[in-house]
């Protein structure tokens, strides 16, 4: 093991499960409740409420129930000093057996999409099939460097509230939060995250636990590379962005979809064109319209 590096969390060294926060959306007309859920899992430094309306929306298109879940150090869900990925499928196993739901369909976005690639190779009987968006098995080191540089930032923040005004602290996040890639929609992102601490109101705090990913960021932006020889053989999708940093030439290298048929080799590829790493925020009825087209078709 090279000096530094973590060693990989084993199944029985799991810590705690972290109680989790979620959302369930029902279709308004009659629909068959035997149907599996679709369970949509958030990015990194994302939260549930991110999915609100879309998930109105699929569950509406897909006839089915749409549950949304707040990852452990994001949203409402609870605290916790570590974030490895088998924690966080831990979590979510325990989440599905309180609610009594077998089997289901996952759709995952970024960090999500590691969190349900994982509990998919890990508890295979629990998953109908997989929707990646833009995410692959594998490291991906120019995303670290990025969300890095953000979480540096608002590391770096004087959170206080001397004149009780969160809109202010967040007019002065911002420049700041721009310097790290010059992109206004993601620094306003992050922006939205900064809220009034519940324990002190002249204090502000980030919604997610910003010590704890900025502890585990290298573990959260690689592959668990003790899950190599796994696989999972049912139905998986993936969506690309062809804007997306992951893939600089508008497609996935041979390299990324060795490394994905490695693991899921049903798994069938989509690039939707004009859409960056979050394919759902840039072209959203693209993205339902791939997502229902392969549930549906299952």
């Amino acid at each position: 093991m090279l000096k530094g590096a973590k060693k990989a969390i084993k199944e029985e060294e799991l810590l705690s499960a972290v109680e989790l926060a979620y959302s369930q959306y029902l279709p308004e007309e009659e629909w068959n409740k035997e149907s599996s859920p679709l369970v949509i899992l958030h990015c990194l430094c994302g939260s549930r409420g991110d999915w609100h309306t879309l998930s109105e929306k699929l569950a509406k298109l897909l006839k089915r129930e749409v549950l949304t879940i707040d990852l452990r150090n994001h949203g409402e869900s609870g605290h916790a000093p570590s974030m490895q990925y088998k924690e966080m499928v831990n979590d979510v196993i325990t989440l599905l057996d309180k609610l009594n739901i077998a089997k289901a369909h996952f759709l995952g976005s970024s960090m999500g999409a590691s969190v349900m690639m994982t509990l998919a190779l890990l508890h295979p009987h629990r998953v109908h099939s997989l929707i990646s968006e833009d995410t692959i098995p594998c490291k991906i080191i120019s995303l670290k460097s990025i969300i890095r540089g953000y979480l540096e930032v608002l590391a770096s923040l004087d959170m206080s509230l001397p004149d009780g005004s969160l809109e202010n602290l967040k007019e002065r996040a911002l420049p700041e939060l721009e310097k790290v890639e010059q992109s206004r929609n993601i620094s306003l992102f992050f922006t939205r995250n900064i809220v009034v601490s519940k324990e002190d109101s002249n204090t502000a705090t980030c919604t997610f636990n910003l010590q704890a990913i900025l502890k585990d960021l290298d573990h959260l932006t690689s592959w668990d590379e003790t899950l190599a020889g796994r696989q999972f053989t049912g139905p998986v999708c993936f969506l690309g962005g062809s804007d997306s940093i992951n893939q600089p030439t508008g497609e996935l290298s041979e390299e990324q979809k060795a490394a994905l048929t490695s693991y899921f080799p049903s798994a069938e590829i989509h690039m939707i064109q004009n859409a960056g790493h979050l394919i759902h925020s840039r072209q959203p009825e693209k993205f339902m319209e791939h997502v229902c087209r392969f549930i549906d078709s299952l």
